[in-house]
């Protein structure tokens, strides 16, 4: 399609010229008269008519989503008029590169252009130690961190769109993979908590902070500073002995405060260790939490707290949880998540249900920024770009009152090229029937049943009589529509296809090789260590080629060795159960001893459900590590 821009800014041109081939579109003289005017209303329009077109934008990133508007509607209708009015001053998108992928910088500019088109005008790149700091050849080594020019690059495309970058650090806690070496000793409270009422300590915060903002133009950061359970736990506590917790931590952002001050920053800092310390239960979403109005006055004023709840599902309690924030002085930031760190796929369900009743509620209680959070936790075994539906319904909630279902499944599949019923099949691994993902932390089989050992069966009797293997193969029946047509997500569809029929014959393989061997099913027994696990361990291995070759294409290189180390041991773990049953089948041994160990529920008090464990270390086996 030729489009002929007139009234267009210089400063739309290096945006608009990133996006011409991705949206499939040329700025020819002889093309569609488009007149682009700045407004000063806060609203985007974009209409067509007589062959004239026009986008009307007030801020940068919206002129970019009104564009996408017009080229989506040019294409079916002759005329229209389409009128929208952002919710939100901010709305942004925060992806994790520290748990471990570290997303190439080509990477986050394709997210850029994505989010661009559904009107999204902050990001942050969440970094622990994944930035350099030239003082400190070991923070963030052999972890894949940034360069500064990689950052500065990023943030000035990042511009291009309209597109705030906003470096998101910590200054607390989340540090163990830089304390763990040795010359980091004085500045420890515990294994991943800064020591606070140090010197060094605030030397290296603010090494940390001007380091990891010298390369963007904002003067906004986030500081962190969440789930600092250990704070003033452990060399602290040796050192000067027990002290109230919020006093620590009150003063401990002061003097961070002061740092950033001294840097002419804006902070921001993750809310919950202000709510842990007034709870009974150290619980964060507690209602009756009463922090005592003399503390409150104590908090350092021009620090914006950041709200984050990826987990509740009621709009009352969004709004209630609001309104306990502006208690502390003002509105706050929201964080809500996509649910990409639950294992190797990703939970719509739960990020539908959360996001919409929160943003909801963020609307109503006036809440003006808000940002979705893709979190890598343990290992980053999800690919954020199955998040992309997540940050479309995050999008529309910011440009309209209420969501239209229709609306949200067209503008995706515009913005991205993605086949929607596709992504939502992806999305329903961890939804078995039996399944609870309206708990506050979901059931998560599909982590649990690729990584569990197939002779120790952890979770076995959990699952028992629940027909997993028919749940995997129904969804793989779903993907098959999309494996054989050419996609730009050709790679994604083939993964979780892959990963379907893997757990298809995997989720129950120790069931069935358990019954076998307890009945003296000989005959059974072999073809299931002859056939069924060799076709196992095929599979598994296709998958580990197909995942190795989605992190080289999106990632740095470093991290992928955790994913290697956990899909080697699982194919090891599967030679060695065959080996064990022809060992037994032959005579050489007289019995498999993991076979004649009682089947336990993994959930000594969950006898009926499926049950969650998202930790690697505790699903691969009970032994220690």
């Amino acid at each position: 399609m030729n489009l002929n821009f007139y009234g267009l800014p210089d400063d739309l041109i290096s945006g608009l010229t990133e996006l011409g081939s991705q949206l499939h579109f040329k700025m020819d003289e002889k093309g569609i008269p488009v007149k682009i005017e700045h407004t000063s209303e806060n609203l985007i329009e974009v209409s067509l008519e007589n062959n004239q077109g026009t986008i009307k934008y007030h801020d940068k990133v919206h002129f970019f989503r009104g564009l996408g508007l017009f080229l989506q509607s040019v294409e079916k209708q002759s005329s229209f008029k389409i009128v929208e009015e952002p919710q939100f001053t901010t709305i942004g998108a925060m992806f994790d590169c520290s748990r471990n992928a570290v997303l190439k910088p080509g990477t986050v500019k394709s997210f850029m252009r994505y989010m661009a088109l559904m009107g999204f005008n902050m990001m942050m790149l969440y970094t622990e130690d994944t930035y350099t700091l030239e003082s400190d050849p070991y923070f963030g080594y052999m972890r894949g961190r940034y360069t500064e020019s990689e950052l500065k690059e990023i943030d000035d495309y990042g511009h291009s769109f309209g597109i705030e970058v906003i470096p998101c650090i910590q200054t607390l806690a989340h540090l163990s993979s830089y304390l763990r070496w040795s010359h980091t000793e004085s500045i420890q409270d515990t294994s991943d908590v800064l020591l606070v009422r140090n010197t060094e300590t605030y030397d290296f915060i603010e090494k940390m902070i001007a380091a990891s903002t010298h390369p963007f133009r904002t003067d906004r950061i986030h500081i962190g500073m969440d789930e600092a359970h250990g704070l003033g736990r452990g060399n602290f506590l040796d050192r000067i002995g027990k002290k109230d917790r919020f006093t620590l931590m009150t003063e401990h952002l002061e003097k961070v405060k002061m740092i950033t001050d001294k840097l002419k920053l804006k902070p921001m800092v993750w809310s919950d260790m202000y709510f842990r310390v007034w709870s009974e239960s150290n619980a964060y979403y507690d209602l009756d939490i009463q922090v005592p109005k003399e503390v409150l006055q104590d908090i350092p004023e021009g620090v914006q707290l950041v709200y984050w709840d990826y987990y509740n599902e009621s709009e009352d309690f969004y709004s209630n949880f609001i309104r306990m924030h502006v208690d502390f002085g003002s509105k706050p930031v929201f964080a809500g998540g996509i649910w990409t760190w639950h294992g190797p796929t990703i939970h719509h369900e739960k990020t539908f249900i959360t996001t919409n009743a929160a943003l909801n509620a963020c609307k109503k209680e006036g809440v003006q920024e808000v940002f979705a959070t893709l979190w890598g936790d343990d290992g980053a075994e999800s690919n954020y770009y199955y998040g992309l539906l997540g940050l479309q319904l995050f999008a529309e909630h910011g440009y309209s009152n209420k969501v239209d279902q229709e609306k949200l499944k067209n503008r995706f599949e515009f913005c991205t090229g993605g086949r929607y019923e596709a992504f939502w099949a992806i999305g329903k691994m961890d939804m078995h029937p039996a399944a609870d993902w309206h708990k506050l932390i979901p059931d998560s089989p599909t982590k649990y049943l690729l990584w569990q050992d197939p002779l120790l069966g952890l979770f076995d009797k959990q699952i028992q009589n629940l027909d997993f293997n028919k749940h995997y193969q129904t969804i793989h029946q779903e993907l098959k529509p999309y494996l054989d047509k050419e996609s730009t997500w050709d790679a994604l569809y083939e993964f979780a296809a892959t990963l379907c029929f893997v757990l298809s014959i995997k989720s129950e393989i120790g069931l069935k090789i358990v019954e076998r061997y307890s009945n003296n099913m000989k005959g059974e027994l072999e073809e299931t260590s002859e056939k069924e696990l060799q076709l196992l361990h095929d599979g598994i291995s296709k998958l580990r080629d197909l995942h190795r070759s989605q992190w080289m294409d999106h990632n740095k290189p470093f991290g992928w060795e955790i994913l290697d180390i956990r899909y080697g041991g699982l194919l090891a773990r599967i030679e060695t159960t065959r080996q064990r049953i022809r060992d037994y089948l032959s005579g050489r041994i007289d019995g498999i001893d993991e076979l004649e160990v009682e089947r336990l529920y993994y959930e000594p008090g969950l006898k009926k459900g499926v049950g969650k464990e998202v930790k690697y270390t505790r699903i691969a086996s009970p032994n220690v590590f």
